[in-house]
């Protein structure tokens, strides 16, 4: 009927939205006030009709029998087809009579929802005596549970919205119990209907010839705008500037006898914008074009520049961080080692004196256990220059052909005594090959790592080592280390708390650890570190906080044209 892209279709489309949005609002408001009108009427209605039961029940509930209370209401259903139900209850809830006899003697009532106890639709106070207290009469809107049936014919369906009255009965000033009556809401839904299409017919009537009038208005006024914006449409669609700039040569401005006096000015003014255009048209092309090519020029050489400095910023630091790291190692692996064989020096020369004291003390004197325990602490401190020994370039002690699992197998067998509570899982590799290593620093270096993973969990957890045969090629393990070939590679991995960032590349510097003072030596990665550098290996970890911590030892396997199977 309409073209959508019309200026004048826009227009009356605009007004017929207009139009209609006003027509629909009012034709809201009347229905809303029509239906506020229908409901005071209503409820004046049931009050004075549950008002006539309020007078009449007192006397027949005075009366022992019900019988008279069950034909009041039948009676009462059967003049007014609106009521659904009624139910009449003591001052305890309990039901004297109700619409459906399954209800007397119970307490509650579950036909009827109250929507909002606290907003009634109506509220009434009758004074019928003096001195006597108020009764009150209120109206709330209830939601129905059931479907009510009267003589096998529904009144009302599930889920549907009725009208709820309810009356304090009471007789001479003492309270009876409550009537509470439920009306049907269908006529009032009619009638709305009803007059909700009345409104809609008669606005159509009269909208109709209403907008028919002013469309023939606006296509005799307005046909000349039309027929520019379908140009314009039409010059709007052309990609190719030189196609652009022909159909724009020849667009049609010429006013016309028929065009009003707004339209014949635009066009003037229009025009004279067309020759300003072309005027213009040819050197902002130019100059587009060419900045167009020397913005990608130097977008180019930047984005190049930019690239070369970040790989060479990452290169700088890269290399800082490990000759760093190099020279620090070799500096307190040279000072450990030093510090290690003297400290052996002396622990050798209180060693001889300790036994020589023990020699020459009687049996039963204090002195022999003095120097008892004086050996003890030798060999606490043989312990630690043995660490000292490991990181630094003396720990390669009487090294051989060995088997990794054997070694792991071991030393998981004495630690699993130490630390019952933790679970271990353990992935052997079959035909694991061997290693040229000294089996008890290689004994040190499992148990270390294997004690580093429970301090990470004090209480409960899981420890997994796994063994494995790896084929290097080209790996960088330092600044100046690549190394290539088959290697044995046995990882411990944690679910502890893991290791802060900050923390992570200062794991294996002798003297460093994160545990209080007295309850660590930092020297257990330290010597890890250095036992498998000196077998010409390497070690990584990887961690993440709360997630745990793996720490992984690669050794070059023995070069051996067949290697046994184990199972």
């Amino acid at each position: 009927m309409f073209k959508s892209d019309s200026f004048k279709n826009k227009i009356i489309i605009t007004v017929w939205f207009i139009s209609l949005i006003i027509f629909l609002g009012l034709t809201a408001a009347v229905v809303g006030f029509e239906k506020k009108q229908w409901l005071n009427k209503e409820f004046d209605r049931i009050y004075h009709a549950t008002y006539g039961f309020k007078k009449k029940l007192p006397d027949l509930m005075a009366e022992p029998d019900t019988g008279y209370l069950e034909i009041f209401f039948a009676g009462a259903i059967n003049s007014d087809p609106g009521i659904l139900y009624f139910i009449l209850t003591d001052t305890d809830g309990k039901v004297i009579v109700s619409d459906n006899e399954n209800r007397v003697g119970k307490h509650g009532f579950d036909t009827a929802t109250i929507k909002e106890i606290t907003r009634p639709l109506y509220e009434v106070l009758h004074h019928e005596e003096e001195k006597a207290a108020p009764t009150r009469f209120v109206i709330y809107k209830s939601l129905l549970k059931e479907a009510v049936i009267w003589e096998g014919v529904e009144k009302a369906a599930e889920n549907e919205l009725i009208i709820d009255a309810f009356w304090d009965m009471s007789r001479k000033g003492t309270s009876l119990g409550t009537l509470r009556v439920g009306y049907s809401r269908k006529a009032m839904a009619k009638h709305l209907v009803r007059l909700t299409f009345w409104m809609l017919g008669t606005g159509f009537l009269v909208l109709f010839p209403a907008m028919v009038f002013f469309n023939r208005n606006m296509k005799r006024h307005l046909k000349s705008l039309d027929e520019l914006n379908v140009q314009l449409s039409q010059l709007n669609q052309v990609e190719d500037p030189a196609s652009f700039q022909e159909d724009a040569a020849v667009f049609d401005l010429k006013p016309h006898a028929d065009d009003i006096e707004g339209m014949q000015q635009f066009k003037k003014e229009f025009a004279k914008l067309k020759i300003r255009l072309f005027n213009h048209l040819d050197q902002a092309e130019n100059h587009s074009n060419a900045l167009e090519m020397k913005l990608g020029e130097e977008q180019k050489r930047l984005n190049q520049a930019n690239r070369q400095l970040i790989h060479q910023a990452e290169e700088r630091k890269e290399i800082e961080t490990r000759i760093l790291n190099v020279q620090k190692l070799e500096a307190v692996g040279t000072l450990a080692g030093g510090i290690a064989h003297e400290f052996n020096n002396l622990f050798m020369a209180i060693t001889g004196y300790a036994s020589l004291i023990q020699r020459q003390s009687p049996p039963d004197h204090p002195n022999g256990a003095k120097a008892g325990k004086i050996l003890d602490l030798v060999n606490t401190g043989s312990q630690s220059v043995k660490q000292l020994l490991g990181f630094a370039r003396s720990g390669k002690y009487t090294p051989g052909p060995l088997n990794i699992n054997e070694v792991v197998r071991m030393n998981l067998s004495m630690f699993q005594k130490s630390r019952k509570d933790l679970v271990i899982n353990v992935q052997y590799t079959r035909g694991i090959w061997k290693i040229h290593a000294d089996r008890s620093q290689m004994e040190h270096v499992v148990m270390n790592l294997l004690l580093n993973a429970s301090e990470a969990m004090p209480s409960n957890g899981e420890i997994s080592v796994e063994t494995n045969n790896i084929l290097l090629e080209k790996k960088q393990v330092s600044m100046d280390k690549v190394v290539s070939g088959r290697f044995v590679q046995f990882s411990v991995k944690d679910q502890g708390k893991g290791i802060e960032t900050k923390h992570l590349r200062r794991v294996f510097d002798p003297f460093f650890t994160t545990k209080a003072i007295g309850t660590g030596s930092g020297l257990g990665l330290a010597s890890v570190y250095g036992i498998i550098n000196n077998h010409d290996g390497f070690t990584t970890v990887e961690s993440a906080v709360g997630r745990g911590t793996v720490f992984n030892v690669f050794l070059p396997a023995i070069k051996e044209v067949k290697q046994q199977k184990e199972n």
